[in-house]
């Protein structure tokens, strides 16, 4: 037989539990089932229905008598939650229409389905849907009819079942499909106006185009319409008139100039960064007999891509790489030279947000200065300097040198063999797959086998050959601890030798060979060797580079490569670092100075946080520290008395000590790590900037009051604009829209403006309430 078994189900509104009898689903299945029905109305202990509100956690429980594993009087538990609240429908919409098909689109505040009511009549008898569960509806629908009206409205139900329903006040959204008239798919009857681009810069030409058959009256002349155009800065529309673009098409065009500064109807679209352009169109006949509106927007890009974390690394005697980030994607341009005037251009075209950029056209000791810049694909650009001026940046010393060839003056004094050369590397040879470089590592010139093209194998070394580069006679009397340093691109057969040697009393000293076995190198790499034991206190020495080709299988042609290729060979005392700062003061450290200032709570006294992006380059140090000055005054002149930090090392401070309640003022200067200047932390050279942020330092914040000017209007037929006055107490703004007075209202976003516009929500014949609140810095609302 059937049994039945009572469980307790009680909720946060109904917390006296009421009992629900379970009925075994058949005999000895062991599973029972049972239900109670909800109520909103106020609980009544032991009527038969759970009284909830929304939100509530219901909860059901069962005492089981004897477990399975024999414990008695064994407790299981179990919830869920009421959900009252059908899905909140916005941006309803149709897109890709063609002839035959259109897709149909919407957002919900929920997961939801995603259901089409539609036909070519109201109400609109079909149905198509998309499984699954979304807050981004997409439901396409096919075999339609060309320049026919279809109704249509949207359907989203969520977990719990809540439905909502979108017909546009029992209106039913409509679209009309396009029709072929000869000239490609097009509107008929229900006109459409488009934006030609979906973003412009300030300094554009926006354009526009309308296709409706209904104002083509006269198939031999060209006719006109008049478009309305706003910005959200000139929200009052300028008029634009759009001509057909030739007799009988149907096609009409227009424009308008992007210009800054307040609204004016002058015929320029007054606009400025982040603004939404709305065109619309007002349609005499959609094509159901009714007068229709049809608007597209764009928005303005008026920013360049934020150059950001500038920085100058692997510098060394006649190179270095300037590297920064960018918040969008940019191209590159390095501007360089030996002035403030630059002179030199780097440009990379590809789009990226990290910027590298290597300048090897550069001597021991330089002075270099330099600028970046970014332009994104709208054609903003943002620079990156030293506040207006170039960054000086030094390159650096080669600590204990004695003796330097960069093969960029004059090399008379090397004896060369056979195809041997000094000159610019052109990328040739190769014939084994690795070619000469196409550049030298550093400045125009290095020294390789066949340069420019010689012999029968034009770009590489010939076969059966001993060629050698032979340096002339180096005075090595006060050298110690000599090492060879020099940078190579090497490309070697097996079979075939490439090798090193320091030559002294006329004797040749093998210090590097490449050991019959193939060596590819397809990029320049560095190259140290310990010679201190053959050249240390020498009064005469050389240094040879050597190929040597086919030496041990002269019957079998295994081919040639490319050979040597060689830059800046030097010889120094290997006990000091390869390259290193120039010293002696200089120059000092190339600093933007301070980016910002942040109270860190804004209801208590937890200091200021400073921030700023690391300096550029340190100079004729090597690297080096920052100091942070503070101030009631502002343009402060900085000194002891109002230094509160001195040696810091990262790129942020926090200013525990900061006085409250006041407006501080901040500069922040970098020293570099000499010590024959007059720095603070070391003694080193110390940048001059002047940027200062300020701050107030916040202990409370009153609760804002309540914004009681809200006001509603339509702009252009597309927006629903709210404004209002400001309140006391807030620095932003918070909006919520429910479909209901009492409703629940969802935030739609914030603002520090005294404004905030409903986009595309102007003309859908939707009923929104709107509440604005006040927020505080404490990130508390106002009611």
């Amino acid at each position: 037989m059937q049994e039945t078994v009572t469980v307790e189900i009680w909720s946060d509104t109904e917390t006296t539990p009421e009992q629900v009898a379970l009925t075994e689903r058949s005999a000895d299945s062991m599973f029972f089932e049972g239900s109670m029905p909800a109520s909103e109305n106020p609980p009544v202990h032991g009527d038969g229905a759970l009284s909830v509100s929304p939100g509530d956690a219901v909860t059901a429980r069962y005492i089981d008598a004897l477990d399975c594993d024999g414990s008695t009087n064994v407790t299981y538990t179990d919830t869920a939650h009421i959900d009252c609240t059908m899905p909140l429908i916005s941006n309803v919409g149709e897109k890709n229409i063609t002839d035959t098909s259109a897709v149909i689109y919407w957002t919900t505040d929920e997961e939801s389905t995603s259901v089409v009511h539609w036909g070519d009549v109201k109400p609109p008898s079909n149905t198509a849907s998309k499984s699954g569960m979304t807050t981004n509806h997409e439901v396409t629908l096919s075999g339609l009819q060309q320049c026919t009206i279809y109704y249509y409205s949207v359907e989203s139900e969520d977990i719990a079942g809540n439905i909502a329903i979108d017909d546009s006040g029992g209106q039913y959204y409509h679209f009309e499909t396009y029709g072929d008239f000869g000239s490609g798919l097009q509107p008929c009857h229900e006109g459409r106006v488009t934006i030609e681009k979906d973003i412009y810069n300030c300094t554009n030409t926006v354009g526009f185009n309308v296709v409706d058959m209904d104002i083509n009256n006269d198939p031999l002349m060209a006719e006109t319409t008049t478009l309305r155009v706003t910005s959200t800065t000139e929200s009052t529309p300028e008029m634009v008139v759009a001509t057909e673009t030739g007799p009988n098409t149907s096609k009409f065009a227009g424009s308008i100039q992007i210009s800054t500064g307040a609204p004016v109807p002058d015929g320029l679209l007054q606009a400025e960064d982040g603004d939404v352009v709305t065109v619309t169109y007002l349609d005499a006949d959609d094509g159901t007999g009714n007068t229709a509106i049809s608007f597209d927007t764009a928005t303005l890009d008026c920013r360049g891509p934020q150059v950001q974390n500038l920085r100058v690394t692997d510098i060394t005697d006649q190179r270095m790489t300037v590297r920064f980030e960018t918040a969008e994607q940019g191209n590159t341009v390095v501007e360089w030279g030996p002035t403030p005037s630059l002179g030199n251009t780097i440009t990379q075209s590809a789009m990226v947000t990290t910027h590298t950029v290597l300048i090897n056209k550069l001597d021991i000791c330089n002075q270099v200065y330099l600028r970046v810049s970014s332009t994104d694909a709208n054609g903003n650009t943002s620079i990156g300097d030293n506040n207006g001026s170039p960054h000086l940046v030094h390159t650096w010393d080669i600590p204990g040198l004695y003796w330097r060839e960069t093969f960029e003056g004059d090399t008379s004094g090397w004896v060369l063999d056979g195809e041997w050369q000094i000159g610019a590397p052109q990328g040739k040879g190769g014939s084994s797959g690795y070619a000469d470089p196409t550049s030298a590592y550093n400045n125009t010139k290095a020294m390789g086998d066949d340069l420019t093209g010689m012999g029968s194998h034009l770009g590489d070394y010939e076969h059966s050959i001993t060629e050698n580069a032979t340096s002339q006679s180096l005075s090595a009397s006060s050298w110690n601890n000599t090492k060879l340093l020099l940078y190579r691109q090497l490309n070697v057969m097996k079979d075939d030798l490439a090798k090193i040697a320091v030559i002294k009393h006329n004797k040749e000293y093998e210090v590097y060979s490449s050991g019959n076995i193939a060596v590819t190198q397809s990029g320049y790499s560095m190259a140290t060797f310990d010679v201190s034991g053959l050249v240390d206190r020498q009064s005469s020495v050389k240094i040879r580079f050597k190929i040597i080709a086919d030496i041990d299988n002269i019957f079998f042609d295994d081919g040639v490569s490319s050979g040597w290729n060689i830059d800046d060979v030097i010889m120094k005392d290997g006990t000091k670092p390869d390259y290193g700062p120039c010293g002696n003061c200089g120059t000092a450290p190339s600093f933007n100075g301070a980016k910002s200032a942040a109270d860190n709570n804004a209801c208590g006294a937890t200091g200021v946080t400073v921030s700023w992006d690391q300096a550029v380059s340190w100079g004729t140090g090597g690297s080096g520290t920052y100091s942070v000055y503070r101030d009631t005054v502002p343009d402060f002149t900085p000194s002891a008395s109002n230094r509160i930090a001195l040696g810091v090392t990262g790129t942020s401070y926090n200013d525990t000590s900061a006085p409250t309640d006041q407006t501080l003022y901040y500069l922040v200067r970098a020293e570099n790590d000499e010590t024959c200047g007059t720095g603070p932390n070391n003694g080193g050279m110390t940048d001059s900037n002047t940027v200062y942020v300020s701050v107030v330092e916040t202990t409370s914040w009153a609760i804002p009051g309540e914004v009681v000017t809200l006001r509603a209007k339509m702009v252009n037929y597309a927006h629903l604009r709210l404004y209002w006055e400001a309140t006391s107490g807030a620095t932003t703004y918070r909006i919520y829209r429910s479909t209901a007075p009492n409703g629940e209202f969802i935030m739609l976003g914030e603002t520090s403006e005294l404004f905030y516009e409903d986009l595309n929500q102007g003309g859908n014949a939707n009923s929104y309430y709107y509440k604005v609140r006040g927020v505080n810095p404490c990130n508390q609302e106002g009611p």
